[in-house]
């Protein structure tokens, strides 16, 4: 046998040695860190659950949190819908808010997504002068601080779109155009989509447009249902910017905005927890339905941008 293999086989790992089991002692560990850290992300989910189905008289009266509710009470349903002080045409301010949120949210984010995924698109799969220092240019945005964007209220007002009282234009508009961020996210998994293909599509006859939604999207749906609900999210939780633009208009309100105004006069009667948990938990639920039909997709729209490149 010749010195190299001899060496090999000194080298050669023992059988067990790198792929040895984890220890009973070690998986107990793992999962106790995984529940523990499970119970601390619930349990004030679960405050909110409990008080809003508590009557508020056993809340004023209970000393201590209370944590079976006797009875089990609606009442804090029924005063956001029956006392809600900003009421719509007798409908409550949070439907309102709803129904509002979802059209000012969902516009501007499928709009933006999809110019972000044709930006992607032309970046990855074409040639063109400027190419890279636009791309430069993209990822240069990303460092603007985000609230550098509340500078733009004073253009916004200086081309009109204030001046006239509450305009959703300022929330909806811009947004239309992408983000630099969901390009710069985009961009490696369209450019992991084969080249043949798209080549072989373009000698079919199809353009720019038809390639990108008929071959890439499908191809690339986990990202973009990522990106959407990154987006959505973001949107249906934003307060600030419909403080600015929408306060002066009931109709207009976005549900946070419903909400905080709700619990301020709720706050402010005294009392009544269990109405501003109901209201709360009710805000909460659209986003946990959507987060549990996506869930698939966006875990794995997240776990591919490790080996995407």
């Amino acid at each position: 046998m010749s010195t190299m293999a001899r060496s090999a086989g000194r080298l050669k790992p023992k059988k067990g040695g790198s792929r040895r089991k984890m220890s009973v002692g070690s998986k107990i560990a793992v999962y106790a860190g995984l529940l523990l850290y499970a119970a601390f992300l619930v349990f004030p989910f679960l405050i909110i659950l409990i008080t809003s189905f508590t009557t508020d008289y056993q809340l004023m009266t209970s000393t201590d949190f209370v944590w079976a509710p006797d009875p089990v009470s609606l009442e804090g349903y029924q005063i956001i819908f029956e006392n809600d002080p900003n009421m719509v045409n007798g409908v409550s301010s949070l439907f309102v808010g709803f129904f509002n949120t979802m059209w000012q949210t969902l516009i501007p984010v499928i709009g933006g997504l999809a110019i972000s995924g044709l930006a992607a698109y032309a970046y990855a799969k074409y040639n063109f002068p400027g190419k890279n220092k636009f791309f430069s240019a993209n990822v240069l945005l990303m460092t603007i601080p985000v609230t550098a964007g509340t500078v733009g209220y004073l253009f916004y007002d200086a081309i009109g779109w204030t001046s006239g009282g509450a305009s959703v234009l300022p929330l909806i508009v811009p947004k239309l155009f992408g983000s630099a961020g969901t390009i710069f996210f985009i961009y490696p998994y369209v450019k992991s989509v084969p080249t043949g293909v798209i080549d072989a599509a373009k000698i079919d006859g199809m353009g720019f447009f038809s390639i990108f939604f008929r071959i890439v999207f499908p191809l690339s749906m986990p990202v973009f249902l990522a990106q959407f609900l990154f987006g959505f999210v973001s949107g249906y939780n934003n307060y600030s910017s419909a403080l600015i633009y929408l306060a002066s208009e009931k109709q207009l309100w976005t549900l946070q905005l419903a909400l905080q105004q709700l619990i301020s006069y709720i706050s402010g009667s005294g009392g009544y927890n269990n109405a501003a948990c109901a209201a709360t938990l009710m805000s909460m639920l659209p986003l946990i339905l959507l987060y549990c039909f996506v869930q698939k997709f966006f875990i794995e729209g997240i776990t591919m941008g490790s080996v995407k490149g």
